[in-house]
């Protein structure tokens, strides 16, 4: 996308904001983004960007989140350039300042985003949307256990098209059978709620020590309260980085009881999500991540989960 700084320029003089400092950040699905003064972040996209505009206009009334400020179409003439103009959240991403938190601020962050998660999730919908990251099933119109199922069935027809080691088939075969056997824990449902459904910790941001935000909504979607667990215990387990402890983050938000953790059988129905994640990891990576997805496969079929809210009970 041949987008540069003169065209982020020509917008931002369009909304009369006086530039002292603009740079280019990795953006995600197509977009650049540049972060104008430490004050906005300009998306911008050569495709229409209205369903992720939708997305931030959702969760306009909450507090921790980017706000838009202004959208609009560049018309050049090699085509229109899409935009969205955000606030931009101070602080740093959890990763990066995890290792200089105190315990104190540990536990203070976790109780901070349990009630985040809680206010998020007060914000309901009418259909589920089934899948990770990019929904597989949008606006499904059966029951949260429907969904799941008639997702598995997708999975199993894609896991089949790879070429997969004859080891690796037989612990998708095990996964499948591991699902099916435990479908009925996903009977329990409150109905479709807000979902980051991205929910890790690199999109969590801390400033001077406190939460101050939660950021990257393009895959925002609708379902389960408990499915926005799925990347917190993902990351909890295998951090991105050597050394890192989120389990005192991951204990104190437990503690604080959102919503989204007093779901019955929570263990295995984590244990579902983790399984499809890295179906779904393999499958888009066309099996090049096999050869430690697969692994990981084992582990959440041998209670990688229950090992984890083991650890970290009151």
């Amino acid at each position: 996308m041949e987008i540069n700084f003169t065209e982020a320029r020509q917008i931002c003089a369009s909304h009369q904001i006086q530039i002292r400092d603009l740079k280019l950040i990795t953006g995600n699905f197509g977009k650049k983004i540049f972060a104008i003064n430490q004050e906005f972040l300009l998306r911008v996209s050569e495709t229409s960007m209205a369903l992720e505009q939708e997305k931030f206009k959702r969760i306009a009334a909450l507090n921790f989140v980017p706000k838009i400020i202004h959208t609009g179409i560049l018309q050049r003439e090699t085509g229109p350039i899409y935009y969205t103009l955000l606030t931009l959240l101070p602080g740093d991403d959890l990763v990066n300042v995890y290792p200089e938190t105190t315990e104190a601020q540990q536990k203070q962050l976790g109780e901070n985003v349990a009630g985040f998660l809680d206010d998020l999730q007060e914000l309901t919908g009418t259909h589920y949307d089934i899948g990770l990251y990019v929904a597989a099933l949008p606006c499904f119109s059966g029951t949260w256990r429907e969904g799941h199922q008639e997702y598995w069935e997708h999975l199993r027809q894609e896991s089949e098209k790879l070429p997969l080691k004859p080891d690796s088939i037989r612990v998708f075969e095990r996964a499948y059978r591991f699902l099916q056997a435990s479908i009925a824990v996903l009977g329990f449902q409150t109905g479709p709620r807000l979902l980051h459904n991205d929910f890790h910790l690199k999109n969590i941001l801390l400033h001077q020590g406190k939460f101050s935000g939660v950021i990257d909504w393009e895959c925002s979607q609708y379902g389960e309260a408990d499915f926005e667990l799925c990347h917190l215990i993902h990351w909890c387990l295998y951090p991105p980085e050597s050394g890192l402890d989120f389990r005192p983050f991951l204990r104190a938000l437990f503690k604080a009881s959102p919503k989204c953790t007093r779901v019955p059988d929570l263990a295995q129905r984590l244990t579902l999500y983790q399984i499809e994640h890295e179906l779904q990891q393999i499958i888009w990576n066309a099996g090049q991540a096999e050869s430690w997805r697969v692994p990981r496969l084992v582990g959440w079929m041998d209670g990688r989960v229950d090992d984890l809210l083991g650890e970290i009970a009151i």
